[in-house]
């Protein structure tokens, strides 16, 4: 049986990494761990990710493109983007009740 103390110094340790590294962080953590093995939110995640990716990258283009001097081109990308963000949140409905829960 361990020691006494040997259980306070490991608790004390445990308390200060959290305090340290932040409970956000460790979660966030655990969570991406926890997606990687074969449980009922792993699909979803897994089919997030290009959706989110595709959004961001969109995103990033259209506003390097100004709305004035090439319209045509910003109103695609504006239609594509509407359409990857609607996709995006289609997909992440499944996400946000399984993530307090974890």
């Amino acid at each position: 049986m361990p020691s006494i103390l040997l259980v306070v110094f490991l608790l004390q340790l445990a308390i200060h990494l959290i305090n340290t590294v932040g409970a956000n962080a460790i979660n966030e953590l655990l969570w991406t761990l926890y997606n990687q093995f074969p449980t009922s939110t792993h699909n979803a995640v897994h089919d997030s990710k290009p959706l989110r990716a595709e959004v961001v990258r969109l995103r990033k283009e259209m506003n390097a493109t100004s709305s004035q001097d090439e319209f045509a081109k910003w109103a695609k990308l504006r239609r594509n983007h509407d359409k990857a963000v609607a996709k995006y949140d289609e997909n992440g409905t499944l996400l946000p009740p399984s993530l307090p829960l974890f």
